[in-house]
């Protein structure tokens, strides 16, 4: 290698490095040439020298080190704790609901009622008519087939058209709230609530009436299960006659399964409503 003997490796740092002054006795006036660890590191002799002899410098704050901080926090609470509780109070200017009373003008508000009831029926008219025809369809195979064949098909056609009427009422209730919502923040002006479409709607009735099929399962196969045995065999989706005198298994399984489907249906608006405001 080059500045030694050959064959021989040198070690350590080069002779110049070895033959300078050690940091620790180097004045101001050399400190361009001090070691670059100088500046953190401690290396005068103590007993608790730290790890391995060196103890690392505890930094000290100036005095414009500690107006730049005050300046710091200042600007920092004025910022943003200065608009968290504008923001807090903005929002509890609304909590104070306002009294809702009865004027004469509201007598003529009635005819919003017809309007939106046309609309949600233009809505849900598609799946509706798609459900009137399960049914007609069901009807009529029963009656073509007879026997527990065509009982069966009628029950599993009236139970589709059951679901599919369910998702009507779900995209009325749906397009009906999100018109609200969308009014609603027209009126603040806020940022505009897209209006769903049709087939939007039908996306939403969709996921929604998912969600509750494994309950519609479960409230339909016990009321279908009552009225199997009050049938003896397959029911015909007839309100079966029922002894108030002699209570049967078939009689409390058919009323918690009806009970069941009526709360169901039931839960489904404010459901439906609580889903849509979610998503919008």
């Amino acid at each position: 290698m080059e500045g030694g003997p050959p064959g021989k490796r040198r070690r350590g740092p080069p002779a110049s490095k070895r033959e300078r002054e050690s940091s620790s006795h180097s004045t101001p006036e050399h400190s361009e040439e001090a070691e670059w660890f100088d500046d953190i590191v401690d290396q005068s002799d103590s007993e608790d020298g730290g790890f391995g002899g060196f103890a690392v410098k505890r930094p000290q704050m100036t005095t414009t080190d500690q107006a730049e901080s005050q300046q710091l926090e200042r600007y920092f609470e004025k910022q943003y704790h200065g608009r968290s509780s504008e923001r807090r109070e903005s929002i509890e200017d609304d909590w104070d609901a306002p009294q809702t009373g009865f004027k004469a003008s509201d007598l003529l508000k009635g005819h919003k009622a017809l309007l939106m009831g046309v609309q949600s029926f233009m809505i849900g008219l598609p799946m509706l008519m798609a459900s009137g025809i399960l049914v007609w369809g069901g009807d009529n195979l029963a009656t073509s087939m007879e026997g527990t064949n065509g009982a069966i098909v009628n029950i599993v056609m009236v139970f589709i058209a059951i679901c599919m009427a369910t998702i009507a009422l779900i995209q009325m209730v749906a397009c009906a709230v999100n018109q609200s919502l969308r009014e609603r923040q027209i009126a603040r002006d806020e940022a505009d609530i897209p209006l769903l479409g049709w087939s939007e709607s039908l996306r939403v009735g969709s996921k929604v009436f998912s969600e509750a099929l494994l309950t519609f399962l479960l409230v339909w196969t016990i009321e279908v299960a009552g009225l199997w045995l009050l049938a003896g065999g397959a029911p015909s989706l007839e309100m079966p006659s029922l002894d108030p005198d002699n209570v049967s298994l078939g009689t409390v399984l058919y009323g918690l399964g009806l009970f069941g489907s009526i709360f169901v249906m039931l839960g489904m608006i404010p459901y439906t409503i609580e889903a849509t405001i979610k998503s919008s």
